[in-house]
Order: structure tokens, then sequence, then C-alpha cells
């Protein structure tokens, strides 16, 4: 018979299909799965049942180009059908660390108290900075090992460590990982009782990282200068606080100091002795395991002018949220600057 007159007869069409199959899933078989003779793919996973009736589940992003190529087409070739259970990637969760010890109201005095550092630690040097983080952190639930704090301040100068960019940025990097990471709530620039926000952290359980100005040397224990060198600035000495006392008669109270000297490690301050500047409230940290809060729309209630000044004002906007100073050239922009920011 010449090729021009050769023709298929119906009934060699199956037997041609099975064999097209055949040789299409013999191209792209691998011998992790030679013996797969059903799939199913959803979600990212492979479901894969052997000649032998036992089954497996894989990730396809884990395996090579060639078993994604096979396991596709023998999802499609040979599929195999859904059962009683179905894939379930489970979200990690973790256990919210009890940061409270004390939370006590006895007639007009309110304590607050939580857990100190499981490790108290001993600066060296001019490290403060990075030992108020150490301790931060540790109350927080995120508790550091000697190689990790070393890493930070081994190579540079202990007595000027903040002049080195390395340290700066080891400072950062541990305050940013962790599992989960840190959830870090920074004092909101509006706040006009940074005090009270302070106070309002601390019932929630959040250890607040908080710096010393060198006004704060004439209420402490004399000696401790020439002890410790600090460089003076506007940082001053870092230090957390893990406590207060209010009294809401007297408007008096104290806020409890982890510090890291060892001669020192924890002290009461006087909320008189920290006014005017003395202690910076800086930000606070969620135990580890809190979720974040949802975000809340921030909707004005009142716009006031404070000054003008050419063709632009000053106004004071309070809102659900605070109050904050906003610049623009009318109450309409002001309004429009709060509550479109993102």
């Amino acid at each position: 018979m010449s090729p021009s007159r050769f023709s298929i007869r119906p009934t060699m069409l199956p037997l041609l299909v099975i064999g097209l199959l055949l040789a299409g899933r013999v191209g792209a078989e691998s011998a992790r799965f030679a013996n797969a003779s059903k799939a199913r793919i959803e979600k990212g996973y492979a479901v894969v049942q052997f000649a032998d009736g036992t089954k497996t589940m894989v990730p396809m992003a884990s395996l090579p180009d060639e078993d994604r190529t096979f396991l596709t087409a023998l999802s499609s070739q040979s599929p195999l059908a859904h059962g009683k259970s179905e894939v379930v990637v489970a979200k990690e969760t973790f256990n919210v660390k009890r940061t409270i010890q004390v939370a006590t109201v006895v007639g007009p005095l309110e304590t607050v108290q939580l857990c100190p550092p499981s490790v108290p630690r001993n600066q060296l040097g001019a490290t403060c900075m990075l030992y108020g983080r150490v301790h931060w952190l540790d109350i927080a639930g995120y508790p550091l090992d000697n190689a990790s704090i070393y890493r930070v301040s081994s190579d540079v100068n202990p007595d000027r460590p903040w002049a080195d960019p390395r340290y700066l940025q080891g400072l950062v990097t541990l305050t940013t990982t962790g599992k989960p990471p840190p959830l870090i709530h920074n004092l909101p620039p509006q706040e006009e009782d940074p005090f009270e926000w302070a106070r309002g952290e601390l019932r929630k359980g959040r250890p607040l990282l908080a710096a010393l100005p060198k006004e704060i040397w004439q209420a402490l224990p004399p000696g401790f200068v020439a002890a410790h060198p600090w460089n003076g600035g506007s940082v001053g000495h870092q230090v957390v606080i893990n406590g207060f006392t209010w009294n809401q008669e007297t408007k008096q109270g104290t806020f409890h100091i982890i510090n890291s000297w060892e001669e020192l490690l924890e002290f009461d301050l006087k909320t008189e002795a920290a006014q005017g500047g003395a202690l910076v409230i800086e930000q606070s940290l969620s135990p580890r395991g809190e979720m974040p809060a949802p975000t809340a729309k921030e909707i004005v209630k009142t716009i006031t002018l404070l000054r003008a000044a050419g063709k632009t004002n000053l106004y004071e906007v309070e809102t659900n949220l605070g109050k904050r100073r906003v610049a623009a050239t009318s109450e309409d922009g002001a309004r429009a600057l709060v509550e479109n920011a993102k």
C-alpha cells in the first residue's frame, strides 16, 4: 500500500490514543514518580497516588522542573479524586507572653509592675543603647544570647559606639528580627502627656524604652558619671521602664527603671524628678505574641486656627486619635491632610 493511500480504521483509534498518551508520559517521567498512577494539584501541593495504592503529598515549589511537569500532566491525564480530607496551611501562632506581675488600685494609688528581664546585664563601656534594648526585648519575651549581643559591639569603640554605623545598624537588627517580629509602638508626636501615655502602655503589659538626658545625674547617687562613660548628648543614658505607681489625688508617683549598671540594676524614679525633660519616653514594645490592632480611620472633630503665616496657617486639629498641629492653607486643607493621610 502506498503512503498516499494509507488510512486509519476506526477500530485502531483507541489504541493509537493510548499509545500517544503513554509516549508523552514516558518522555516527562522522573525516577521519583515512576510508579505514580494518579495526581491532584491544589493550593501549591501535589497529592500523588502510586500503583500500590499509597499516597504522598509534596509542595510543588520544592520539586525540580521535570517532576512538576510530569505531575501536572499526570493530574490532567489521570486526576486523583478528592477524598474527605483537604489541604489546610495553618498560620503559625504564638502564645502571648504574660508580662504583668502586679496591677492593683488601692484607694487613689495605682501600681503596675511588669516582669524583670530574665538576665540582668551590666553594660560594657558606653553601650547603654545596646543593653537597654537587650533588657527591653527580654522583658517582652525576646531574650538574646551572648553571641547576638556581642556581635553588635565587639568591633566598635566601647567608649564611642554610637559613632560607628555598624553599631547603630546592629541595634536596628536586634529590634526588627524575631519570630514573630517585635511589635514596636512609637510615642505619638501629638501626645501632650508622654508620662500618661507611658502609664497606658504599661497597663497593657508593654515595657518602655526611655532615655535619661544629662540632667538626670542630679537624681542619681554620686560617682556614676566617672564609672560609666556616656556621650552627654541629647540621647543621654538608655534605660527601660517596666512599672509605675501613680496617685490620682496627689498627681505624684514613680517609674520603675531597669538599668544596665551592676552597681544600680534597678531603681524608682519619682515623677517630679522626671519632669522637664529629665526622662524622655521613646517607644513601647508589645509582649511577644500580641497581635497588631486594626488601624482606626482618623476622623476630624474640631479645627482651631493657631496663627497665620503668609498663605499658610497653623491649625490644631483634634481627631478621634488625639490632637496634632497641621500647616495648611485652609481648614478644608487641614481636614484633607489628616483624614486622607495614609
